[in-house]
């Protein structure tokens, strides 16, 4: 398993406007994390969607965080870029083994649901 590109960037997105309280401008805050405007603005749409940012409209406007650092997980935001987390098709619900029971599965189910409990005991405000 590896997190996706899109889940990093939304990570330091929000880690960058929990550290620069108030409204930043989309240009700037994708020159700070080493994105592209355009690539910016689809992760944001995600992180709108979801209430971890807001846009300020106006001059003086931009993007700001939608709740407390402390209140956004790393599971919220993976959640939020790339769906639920499955380790293994042995752990999906339409998976050919969803009636066998076996070690293998017993340890891939504790080991994602101790990566789920991890990541949502971790929040933004911990990454930086």
């Amino acid at each position: 398993m590896q997190i996706q590109v899109i889940t990093d960037h939304a990570i330091r997105i929000l880690q960058y406007l929990h550290k620069h309280q108030g409204a930043h401008k989309a240009q700037i805050i994708a020159e700070a994390v080493g994105i592209t405007p355009p690539l910016f603005t689809r992760i944001a749409a995600r992180l709108k969607s979801n209430g971890f940012v807001i846009q300020v409209p106006g001059r003086n406007g931009g993007y700001t965080l939608g709740r407390p650092a402390i209140e956004i997980s790393f599971y919220d935001v993976f959640l939020a870029t790339e769906g639920e987390l499955c380790i293994s098709q042995r752990l999906k619900n339409d998976g050919e083994y969803e009636n066998e029971c076996c070690k293998v599965r017993n340890f891939l189910q504790t080991l994602q649901g101790n990566m789920v409990e991890d990541m949502l005991g971790t929040s933004i405000a911990d990454l930086v």
